[in-house]
């Protein structure tokens, strides 16, 4: 597939500077595609614990253990009525500066998943390329920006953790959270065939299981529409100023939405 980025530029830089730019992305055309223009421009970021634990389970899974712990550590269950637990909370606060911690629960669950995907040669293979390299351009003159988990020559992965990594409720988890348009955007964007985009659903419930999965033909042509919908409603608001509310849907003579 032609690449269909423009002004490409591939750029080593961290995850702050790459959220700081000023263009469209995959996770917002995903909010617009499913909601709104306004959402995307209203939205609020709300850190969680499963963010905490898919966040961390990218370094581990991709980048190995030796760059998790220089990134992360452990703090045990404290009682923070405790003064005891109190101040050894403070010292390995003041131990790991610059570190992110995760909980002795959490670790257990990155421990087996990191067991497992290395068990998984299948899975493993598409953890081996190149980690979270930007890139900036423009399409049809409207900057973008993307940055995929992971590159291979011609293949493209992303890991998504996951409550429940089997056939049928991880293709649920992917209509939920509208994956495919992440999906497709990348490899659209990158000049890369969305047959060769890989999921790795990693199982956050034991037995924490890793599975890898491809996208389908009509899940790859609902990922394209969708990313381009979304694309155009933005093009229009950057280009008219236009905030768009729920857009694409049969209405009444009267607009209220038909459901």
């Amino acid at each position: 597939m032609e690449m269909k980025i423009e002004n490409l530029k591939r750029v080593e830089d961290n995850i702050t500077d790459y959220h700081s730019k000023d263009c469209i992305s995959a996770s917002g055309l995903k909010l617009i595609y499913k909601r709104s223009i306004y959402h995307y421009l209203n939205k609020e970021f709300k850190k969680t614990p499963a963010m905490d634990l898919g966040n961390a389970a990218h370094i581990l899974l991709y980048e190995g253990l030796q760059k998790f712990e220089e990134e992360y550590f452990v703090l045990p269950k404290l009682d923070m009525r405790k003064k005891e637990d109190k101040e050894l909370k403070k010292v390995l606060i003041n131990k790991n500066i610059g570190k992110e911690n995760v909980s002795n629960d959490q670790y257990k669950i990155l421990m087996k998943l990191y067991t497992n995907i290395n068990d998984y040669e299948d899975a493993l293979f598409f953890t081996q390329g190149k980690y979270e390299i930007s890139h900036y351009g423009t399409y049809e003159g409207i900057p973008v920006r993307v940055r995929p988990d992971c590159m291979g020559e011609d293949w493209i992965s992303d890991i998504k953790t996951c409550q429940d990594s089997s056939p049928r409720e991880f293709k649920n988890t992917i209509w939920k959270f509208s994956y495919m348009v992440q999906a497709v955007f990348y490899c659209d964007m990158l000049g890369y065939d969305p047959k060769k985009f890989r999921f790795i659903a990693c199982e956050t419930n034991p037995p924490y299981t890793v599975q890898h999965y491809a996208l389908s033909e009509d899940m790859i042509t609902v990922g394209r529409d969708g990313w381009k919908k979304a694309f155009r409603l933005w093009k229009k608001y950057v280009t008219e100023n236009k905030i768009t509310y729920f857009e694409g849907y049969d209405k009444t003579n009267d607009g209220a939405i038909i459901i």
